[in-house]
């Protein structure tokens, strides 16, 4: 059994019924006896509502969400293999091993990299992504309901629930969709971030 709200209330319900069907199983009750019960009802009735309040700040798991579009692998085959060996396997670890549904990787005004489920229009960047790489930070949007500049990726993959977008270098990013809300982890954030910086020393390698 996991650590969770509902972990605490069945174990605090489970101590609450035993202290009870100990205390009428007892012949003899003295004060010391009944200030021990009392203790013992008090910390069940403590642990299940500690276990309400974990529920109640449980976070939702995101739900999957139907997206449109193919499940394509396109890349330029004009840059050289050694980059496009690295797109390619780093593309596939992410699409496997996070809630990774989508991949686009642009530099200098081409998209070179394209896998997962995408749409079939060119995508272009927007304010969001150009700021990604002004800045050079990773921006992280949760939730794309609530964004306003959601209509920037529409052409990335329409009605897609969160995004990361990952700065490469001043003029290429990676652009991460997942399946649900909040579906990325710190873990996976940090990880792609890592290896953003390895594919500009292979750009720089390849004089791309």
């Amino acid at each position: 059994m996991g650590f969770n709200g509902k972990s605490l209330i069945l174990i605090g319900t489970i101590l609450f019924i035993f202290q009870i069907a100990n205390f009428f199983s007892i012949e003899i009750i003295t004060p010391e006896l009944e200030r021990a019960q009392v203790l013992a009802a008090i910390a069940s009735l403590i642990i299940i509502l500690i276990g309400f309040l974990f529920k109640q700040f449980e976070p939702l798991a995101g739900k999957k969400a139907s997206l449109k579009g193919e499940n394509k692998f396109i890349f330029d085959k004009n840059i050289p293999n050694e980059v496009i060996d690295e797109l390619a396997w780093g593309s596939e670890a992410i699409l496997t091993s996070t809630a990774a549904a989508a991949i686009l990787i642009h530099n200098d005004g081409v998209n070179i990299l394209r896998r997962g489920i995408t749409s079939s229009n060119e995508f272009s960047p927007g304010d969001t992504c150009l700021r990604s790489t002004k800045d050079m930070k990773l921006i992280s949007l949760a939730n794309t309901k609530f964004y306003p500049g959601r209509d920037e990726f529409s052409d990335f993959c329409p009605e897609i629930p969160s995004i990361l977008v990952v700065p490469i270098n001043a003029k290429a990013f990676i652009l991460i969709g997942g399946w649900s809300a909040k579906c990325f982890t710190k873990s996976d954030e940090k990880w792609i971030n890592n290896w953003s910086k390895k594919i500009n020393n292979i750009f720089l390698k390849n004089n791309i």
